[in-house]
């Protein structure tokens, strides 16, 4: 009699657990606090007709990570293009489970940051210096080590989160560092016009076949005294369909139509950002979610 209330109470159990799966809101991994990806998934969250939970992370890599385990119950997330192009070299069947759900392509500014008055004005200048790279769990560390090798530049590597970058060029112990991050990046912003730092010229032929080329314009940041030329990474709304539940099918297919309705919107009133979004990138190779009638 008692493993047979086992076996029903079980069931019950298995019963309440699907419910909860099935009612359980979408999450939507953005970044870093005060990042651009945070900043953007508030905004579709706002515009959203269903309940969204924006949670954060350490960055694209850690995106990837999450995404591709589905942790937290995730199945969309914000990453950085060159981040899905590294895994796919570990990964030839990667584009199977990942598909871009959006095809709206947000350029993230690499912002490369030396003490103010610095002799570092371009990337030949990193020679010998220490420089902040990010950590393993973020997309700056996959960008960074992608220029370092690209345009052999022997800088020494030093790990360190952007986060905790900034303290540490103040203080002489690295001599510049990366931030990956659509400008104007919010916790770069706040640091006011006193701000003892300048952005890095980055100019490379090597670089052009991955990395889109922009400026940061003169007073996009209230300490940034002239425009630097530099490169952009595609950012990417990106989707894992493996064992992908007819709900968060729905939910899915939801999201992509409310936002994309949205974008006028966002584009008045959200991060300065949604103004850079564009829907065509011939440069992008990668398969797309499409809303599809889900067949109950």
């Amino acid at each position: 009699m008692f493993k047979v209330f086992r076996i029903i109470a079980l069931g019950f159990a298995i019963i309440i657990m699907g419910a909860n799966t099935m009612n359980a809101q979408l999450n939507l991994l953005s970044g870093l606090n005060g990042g651009t990806y945070e900043a953007l998934a508030k905004d579709i969250k706002a515009a959203s007709s269903q309940e969204i939970t924006v949670l954060n992370s350490n960055g694209s890599v850690d995106n990837y990570n999450q995404l591709i385990n589905q942790d937290n119950n995730i199945f969309v997330s914000f990453m950085q293009y060159d981040v899905l192009l590294a895994n796919e070299l570990q990964n030839p069947e990667l584009r199977k489970d990942l598909r871009v759900l959006l095809p709206l392509f947000l350029d993230e500014e690499i912002h490369l940051i030396s003490k103010k008055g610095s002799k570092i004005t371009n990337l030949k200048d990193l020679r010998g210096k220490k420089v902040a790279i990010g950590v393993r769990g973020q997309g700056t560390y996959v960008t960074a080590q992608t220029i370092k090798q690209r345009t052999q530049t022997a800088w020494i590597d030093i790990e360190m989160s952007s986060i905790d970058a900034y303290a540490a060029l103040v203080k002489g112990e690295i001599d510049a560092y990366f931030y990956v991050g659509g400008s104007p990046v919010s916790s770069l912003f706040d640091l006011g016009k006193d701000a003892p730092i300048q952005l890095v010229n980055i100019k490379s032929s090597s670089l052009e076949d991955i990395y889109t080329e922009k400026k940061i314009k003169k007073g996009t940041y209230p300490w940034q005294t002239s425009t630097i030329t530099t490169f952009a990474v595609p950012t990417l709304l990106v989707v894992n369909v493996k064992d992908m539940s007819k709900d968060t099918q729905r939910k899915l297919n939801a999201l992509l139509v409310d936002t994309e309705k949205g974008l006028k919107g966002f584009q008045k009133t959200g991060h300065p950002k949604w103004r850079d979004v564009y829907t065509k990138n011939q440069a992008i190779d990668w398969p797309y979610y499409y809303s599809r009638p889900v067949v109950d």
